[in-house]
């Protein structure tokens, strides 16, 4: 099995060999395959993440479920270590944050994992037992940590799908994988 390390090395260049095509396409998918959940329906408030280049774009999403009147947040950097859900009101709202990253404006209100419905969870690569290797941060396994019953799904192009992942004790497993051309529930 590969390291994390390897694995992360591996993904990287392999996300960065699809096209723009291929990533919107897909994106769209992913996000289609969202807006049809169960969880999506009974959602009132939705913690999203605005995509990185080389990670699935959930934009779509969040301008339905505002339209739809659904409060939406997305990942905002607290410190070195945390992040926090913060409120996004529209895509146009949406300002550069710490790492290049889009994020929420500053002034923006946050509201506790445990507060929200559904949890989209990004990530370089998953595999078919809900493991999830992420950036080597660990921002989401702590904040998955407090998310309570909100449900916490992961979104991803179905490339993203490899054979096994290496998981470690603080490594948050998936539950829920929507991707472009399947849905993966896993029972733990």
């Amino acid at each position: 099995m590969l390291s994390k390390k390897e694995l992360r090395s591996a993904m990287y260049d392999r996300l960065h060999r699809l096209t723009e095509a291929e990533k919107n396409s897909a994106s769209a998918a992913v996000c289609a395959r969202l807006m049809a959940h169960p969880a999506y329906a009974r959602a009132r408030r939705i913690m999203a993440f605005l995509n990185m280049p080389d990670e699935v774009s959930l934009d779509a999403l969040m301008a339905q479920a505002i339209a739809d009147g659904k409060e939406v947040y997305v990942p905002v950097c607290v410190s070195r270590t945390d992040i926090e859900a913060a409120r996004l009101e529209s895509l146009e709202q949406a300002v550069v944050g710490a790492y290049g990253i889009r994020t929420a404006p500053e002034d923006s209100l946050h509201i506790a994992a445990s507060d929200l419905d559904v949890i989209l969870v990004p990530g370089l690569a998953f595999d078919e037992k809900g493991g999830r290797l992420g950036h080597g941060a660990a921002y989401y396994d702590r904040f998955l940590s407090g998310k309570g019953e909100a449900a916490a799904i992961a979104a991803a192009w179905d490339v993203q799908i490899v054979p096994e992942v290496p998981m470690e004790a603080h490594d948050v497993i998936m539950t829920e994988i929507v991707t472009d051309k399947r849905h993966l529930v896993l029972h733990q």
